[in-house]
């Protein structure tokens, strides 16, 4: 690749062919959207950039950022790279020594953030020394913020008074196989590592996604982002994708928030990690549980018919249903996908941990089909895709164009490609471990290949339970069986160099009234419906039923608690993405799991 394919050339190439044409949009404080148009978008990226370079920013500088979803985030991210500098994330939800580790690793100078709030945890940061930049920058503009302080606006305006030539000569220079961006991973297992990722990995990848589904390249691209900046699956359709097609991006600051922005906004791509999509789905059931007579006798026959055609459409190879589907489209389905928003809908893709087949289903049964993707911080984000035509449920598909997989013989995902990270920052020993000596990248997960190369992630091997027995068990296949339980929201098999395996349950709040409504007890709070007798009394039927049933009998639960609480992000049990913090609840709940084997 030449250097013109990187992603400030992208930005470039779009504000020269599509002007006027609406890219970014974020919302009013009255209501309403600020757009910025490719033009608007492309000049405030470079006063952005020329205000960085005015402020003492060197090339291969490391920046921090810090913030919700808005437009400034990405005006932000490009200037930084515009600069040939390296933007460095960071999660709103960090704490404060957790923010001050990443400043401090990726030695930055600068340090951009939102609002209040977040400039208060990086001055606290400071003044107890846990980290030392020369200046921060607010995104939005704070009145009394301090010494060395200055708003986005403020390095804008600097900037707009500098001359073009040093930036010009810096945007010259990137080149597109050096790093562009660090992605700190979420640090499951310990300190988080600084992945690297260059412009033509990225490129690779969304060329790649348009290869397997060659209507992005023709259909509106209009997507919604939400999900934090700082994790690569949000780049990839914020930044990767948007700039590959030229798309629109409207920015949606808070999750609780996503669903009025879907209607508002009504995106032909959406991205939903599996916790999103089952949020959904809870919120769909409860809704289509509260019809009665005709209205639910309809639904129901409406969704079993979609689902049925769906599935025989697979077979055949072609699209069947005839006039029984499309009465179900009109009469019901149309209706639930325009009520959330999704009715102009061309992708829909999940991705970042496992979801379950019962999910994809159900959104099949609306006509919705949820792609199941692959990949990790350290393959810019995606190494298989399902494809769109034939979708196997329960695989996360295979192998993109830029993409080579193997299964080693302990079967660890081994992988190849432009895409893959060079390195961890400043970790030579981590990222010598990364790789084999034939330079096939470890995934950490273990997996198969089918015959026509769809791969089906069975597990992880950092999380692979041995018992006393020395049998090897995945415990992902066991929680999958386990959350499908009415009213389960997370479950956490225990028990290695045990002689049983045994579970942490939790309840799902949003699943609660179906759950309640099932046992015939009165709806409460999540820790009220934990207690009763009769809620344990089901779980452990459907243990019994839905999970040792189907299970090798090494793999049977034994024994199991359910949860007063909820596992969340700010509990610190989930990563913002949702994934389980094996070892903070192995921890948190050790009393728990001593008294399984007691």
């Amino acid at each position: 690749m030449g250097q013109r394919h990187t992603l400030v050339h992208q930005l470039m190439d779009w504000a020269a062919r599509e002007p006027a044409k609406g890219a970014i949009f974020g919302k009013k404080p009255g209501g309403g959207w600020k757009e910025y148009a490719w033009r608007e978008f492309y000049q405030a990226v470079r006063k952005t950039a020329k205000g960085l370079i005015a402020l003492g920013h060197t090339e291969g500088d490391c920046v921090a950022i810090v913030g919700d979803n808005r437009p400034e985030w990405v005006i932000c991210q490009l200037g930084i790279m515009a600069a040939n500098g390296i933007p460095a994330p960071i999660y709103a939800t960090n704490t404060q020594a957790q923010a001050a580790y990443i400043v401090s690793h990726s030695r930055a100078k600068i340090a951009i953030c939102d609002n209040a709030t977040q400039l208060a945890k990086y001055q606290a940061a400071m003044a107890e020394e846990q980290m030392s930049v020369e200046k921060i920058v607010t995104m939005d503009p704070i009145r009394g913020h301090g010494e060395g302080v200055m708003s986005l606006d403020e390095l804008m305006a600097l900037g707009d008074q500098q001359a073009d030539a040093e930036l010009d000569s810096r945007v010259g220079s990137i080149e597109a196989d050096k790093t562009c961006l660090l992605i700190y991973t979420s640090g499951t297992t310990g300190v988080p590592k600084a992945v690297e990722l260059t412009h033509e990995g990225m490129i690779s990848v969304a060329r790649s996604l348009i290869e397997r589904a060659p209507y992005l390249e023709h259909e509106e691209y209009r997507s919604v982002s939400y999900l934090p900046l700082c994790h690569v699956a949000e780049q990839i359709f914020t930044t990767m994708l948007s700039l590959e097609r030229g798309g629109q991006v409207y920015f949606c600051p808070d999750l609780k928030q996503v669903k009025d922005y879907l209607v508002e906004v009504r995106p032909t791509i959406f991205l939903g990690v599996p916790r999103v999509w089952e949020k959904f789905e809870a919120a769909l059931r409860d809704k289509l549980g509260q019809a009665t007579g005709v209205k639910a006798s309809l639904a129901r026959w409406a969704l079993k018919t979609e689902l049925a055609s769906f599935k025989a459409s697979l077979r055949a190879g072609r699209e069947v249903g005839g006039v029984r589907r499309k009465m179900a489209n009109k009469l019901v389905i149309s209706k639930i996908k325009d009520a959330l928003g999704l009715d102009q809908l061309k992708l829909a893709a999940t991705g970042a941990a496992p979801i379950s087949v019962s999910t994809q289903e159900f959104f099949a049964s609306l006509g919705i089909v949820v792609l199941e993707g692959y990949g990790m911080s350290e393959t810019s984000g995606v190494a298989t895709v399902n494809d769109p035509d034939k979708p196997i449920f329960g695989s996360v598909g295979r192998a993109l164009s830029c993409v080579e997989i193997k299964i080693a013989e302990d079967d660890e995902v081994l992988l190849k490609g432009v895409n893959m990270t060079r390195s961890y920052l400043h970790m030579p020993d981590e990222t010598e471990e990364l790789y084999t000596e034939d330079g096939w990248m470890h995934t950490g997960d273990l997996g198969r290949l089918d015959s026509e190369g769809n791969l089906y992630i069975t597990g992880r091997k950092k999380d692979l339970i041995i018992t006393a027995g020395g049998k090897n068990v995945a415990p992902t296949e066991i929680e999958d069986h386990i959350k499908r339980i009415p009213g389960v929201g997370q479950a956490v098999v225990v028990g290695d160099q045990q002689p049983y395996l045994c579970a942490l349950v939790t309840l799902d709040s949003e699943k609660l009234g179906e759950l309640c409504g099932e046992l015939g007890i009165s709806n409460g709070s999540v820790a009220d419906v934990a207690q009763n007798p009769k809620t344990r009394e089901f779980i452990e039927k459907r243990i019994e039923s839905e999970c040792n049933a189907k299970l090798a009998r090494y793999q049977t639960v034994k024994k199991f608690e359910i949860l007063p609480i909820e596992f969340t992000v700010d509990g610190g049990e989930m990563t913002p993405t949702m994934k389980l913090k094996r070892n903070v609840i192995n921890d948190k709940y050790k009393d728990v799991i001593d008294g399984f084997y007691a």
